[in-house]
């Protein structure tokens, strides 16, 4: 066993740099630093790169704490709970990116309305699209709610009809929105 004087440890037959858990955690975190670039290249990161460091050096504090040296080399432990929570890491940003789509602005604010004709300005061809599919009072209840923002109860009045019957409309509306794409 090495005292804490020969730290960083240097393996003597090896040449190599030798964790152990008994250094402190800014030491060993230095240590490992090409190792987490191995990592992240290997895992192919290449955006996000400060995040992912990140990731990493907070999976090498917990990797520090919990620590056991009757169960196995250090390193490999650091090694695996790096590796594993950078994984981790990206598979929730993969799941998050196919969940969710963000929209420019224009996009959401495509409906101005002139007089009585609702007209479609810089608006994607899929926006395009979808308007094609709906019926003009199907885009003028899309307008009333999310363009104008418009309650229910207003809407339901404008066209004097039930406030239920305006949600049971929107609901056709989403719906059918929904099966467009």
């Amino acid at each position: 066993m090495h005292s804490r004087q020969d730290e960083p440890m240097i393996d003597a037959k090896n040449k190599a740099i030798v964790l152990s858990p008994e250094q402190s955690f800014e030491e060993v975190l230095e240590l490992v630093q090409p190792m987490i670039t191995a990592i992240l290249l290997k895992c192919n990161v290449y955006k996000n790169y400060d995040y992912y460091r990140q990731v990493a050096a907070i999976a090498v504090w917990e990797a520090w704490q919990k620590a056991n040296p009757t169960k196995g080399k250090f390193s490999s432990y650091i090694y695996t709970t790096v590796r594993g929570r950078i994984l981790n890491e990206l598979s929730s940003e993969q799941r998050y990116q196919s969940s969710y789509t963000l929209m420019e602005d224009e996009t959401l604010n495509v409906l101005l309305t002139r007089g009585e004709s609702i007209v479609v300005e810089d608006c994607s061809e899929l926006v395009e699209m979808l308007f094609e599919f709906l019926s003009k009072e199907e885009v003028e209840l899309l307008q009333l709610l999310y363009v104008d923002g418009y309650s229910y109860i207003e809407i339901a009045q404008q066209f004097s009809i039930s406030v239920e019957a305006i949600k049971k409309r929107r609901m056709r509306l989403m719906t059918k929105i929904r099966s467009f794409s």
